[in-house]
Parts: C-alpha cells; structure tokens; sequence
C-alpha cells in the first residue's frame, strides 16, 4: 500500500461497502481523515488498515458501538497507544475536572452566602420583634403604676369616709 491517501469510493470498492458506509464509519470512530476542496474525503494508509479492521468486525455480526479498533500485535500483546495522545487527552481531563471543581466551590459559596443573608434577616425581624415587646413591656408597666398609685388614695379616703360614717351612725 505504497498510496498515500485514499478516495472514499476506492475503499468502499476494496472493502465491498457503500461509500456512504464508509463515511459513517469515518465520522463514528473519528478516524483521521482530510477533506479536499471539493468536500471529498482523502483517506490516509493508516485510516484505511483501521476501515478494514471495522468491516471484518462488523461481517462477524458485531454492532457498531461493539466494534474494537485495538488490534493485537501477532505475539498477542495489545498495540500501545502513543504517549502524546494520552498525555494530550490527560491534560483535558485534568482541565475539565478543575473548571467542574471550581463550579462546585462556587456554587458551595453561593448556598453559604445565600443562607448568611437569609439567617441575618432572621435575626433582624427578631430584633424588631424583641423591640416592640420590649416597648410594649415598658407601657404595661407604666399602666401598672398609674394604676397603683391612683387606687392608694382612694382607699385612704374610703377608709375616711367610713370612720365619719361610724361616728355619726346612731
């Protein structure tokens, strides 16, 4: 396979498939592809051995999801994947757990601010309560006194009254 790249109907023709189907599998397991400028697929040697790879699998009656690309090596060790796409697809990983981290935490400092803000209006509508019963305690006990106050001379002059009463009783 000396070719450099492929046509999709080319491939479609080796691997007896319709080109459409080749396509699918293309975009599917987005393997490496190039599109020239008349929106036709160029095909790389490499993308072409894993088309192939996809068409036995699926002649065996495996599902699209169940097809594997990992082919073994003739001693039956699994091929390697390079070192630069792991470390590549590690990096985005990490990336994505720290933007989901810091969302966590400002969503966690929102719930705290929010339940602040609802605890100190809490407390402030106690503090009016506290201060209109307080002020309500100081005017009953206003009453209380102008009461016990104004009742003593009564019963000083009632008691007046009685003694006179007593005395000119016959």
């Amino acid at each position: 396979m000396g070719k450099k790249s492929w046509k999709t109907r080319e491939i479609a023709k080796a691997i007896h498939v319709n080109p459409s189907t080749v396509q699918r599998w293309i975009k599917y397991f987005n393997l490496a592809h190039n599109v020239n400028s008349n929106g036709h697929f160029e095909i790389p040697n490499e993308t072409y051995d894993q088309l192939k790879v996809i068409n036995a699998q699926m002649k065996q009656g495996k599902k699209l999801s169940e097809v594997c690309l990992v082919e073994e090596d003739k001693v039956g060790k699994v091929s390697m994947i390079p070192a630069i796409q792991v470390e590549k697809k590690m990096e985005e990983l990490l990336n994505q757990l720290d933007q989901l981290e810091r969302k966590v935490r400002n969503k966690a400092d929102d719930v705290v601010e929010y339940q602040i803000l609802h605890q100190r209006k809490e407390i402030n509508e106690l503090n009016q309560i506290i201060t209109q019963l307080s002020t309500r305690i100081n005017i009953l006990e206003d009453e209380l006194v102008n009461k016990s106050t104004s009742s003593a001379p009564l019963n000083e002059s009632s008691g007046k009254k009685r003694r006179l009463a007593g005395i000119f009783s016959f």
